[in-house]
């Protein structure tokens, strides 16, 4: 197996993309630390990557605070000894105009999706340079490289992902690698109400026929990727935008 005796956190693992990410890793031998707020969903996930033979551990918890990222730390380090893969993928989304975007609702969006990913980071890197160095992996979006109607705070945070993503690689090379995959419309729970208020108006098969690949994507369509810049296959990529979109961005 491709990770065999490595060690993952990811971030949000309880439903969506990270969910699906922590079962690939786990699928691929890595041991993995399934982060997020809610214990239930952590605790299913967890009980699925068993059930398949792998090894993983629950830890509740709030990106936005601190404490809670050290005790991600301190968990990973008294079972595991080590870290060697991070995915930031706890984020949250918001579509509201420009102009009714309130202060408050855009510093909570960075709270969760930019700064969360420095902080998470900076907490859990220097674990990873111990453990002789890894892969980061920071899930933002599409939208972090194009703009969108009724986006403005949304696309703001994720092309911070985007730009962060760079700046730590040139900073952490060459000892570990930072990523960035760029999904589009990936079905998850945080998408399903714009998901269900398509098809409630007949406008799924619009959508569908955006892409190339003529669907939406779904979590495992994200899990080649994740895999393939959590592995020594990528060992000489970093600071790469990767774009898991179905084609969307080739002609939009």
């Amino acid at each position: 197996m491709r990770l065999e005796e490595k060690v993952a956190v990811v971030t949000g693992g309880g439903t969506g993309i990270g969910k699906g990410a922590a079962i690939a890793l786990a699928e691929n031998g890595a041991r993995v630390l399934v982060a997020g707020r809610r214990s239930q969903p952590l605790e299913e996930t967890v009980a699925e990557i068993k059930q398949n033979g792998g090894t993983a551990l629950a830890c509740p918890g709030d990106v936005t605070v601190r404490a809670d990222i050290e005790k991600m730390r301190a968990l990973v380090k008294s079972e595991w000894g080590r870290l060697d893969i991070l995915v930031n993928n706890a984020g949250s989304a918001m579509r509201k105009p420009f102009l009714e975007t309130t202060m408050d609702e855009f510093d909570q969006m960075y709270r969760v999706d930019l700064r969360s990913v420095f902080e998470v980071s900076q907490v859990l890197v220097p674990f990873i340079q111990e453990s002789g160095g890894g892969s980061i992996i920071n899930i933002a979006s599409i939208l972090g490289t194009l703009g969108a109607f009724q986006s403005t705070a949304y696309c703001a945070m994720k092309g911070g992902v985007v730009n962060l993503t760079r700046a730590m690689a040139a900073d952490l090379g060459p000892t570990i690698r930072v990523n960035c995959l760029c999904p589009s419309h990936i079905v998850t729970p945080m998408m399903q109400g714009e998901i269900d208020r398509l098809a409630a108006a007949g406008k799924m098969d619009k959508l569908n026929r955006l892409f190339p690949m003529k669907r939406v994507g779904y979590p495992e369509d994200m899990n080649g990727a994740v895999i393939f810049f959590a592995s020594e296959e990528s060992s000489w990529l970093t600071g790469n935008i990767f774009l898991v979109d179905g084609g969307l961005a080739c002609y939009v």
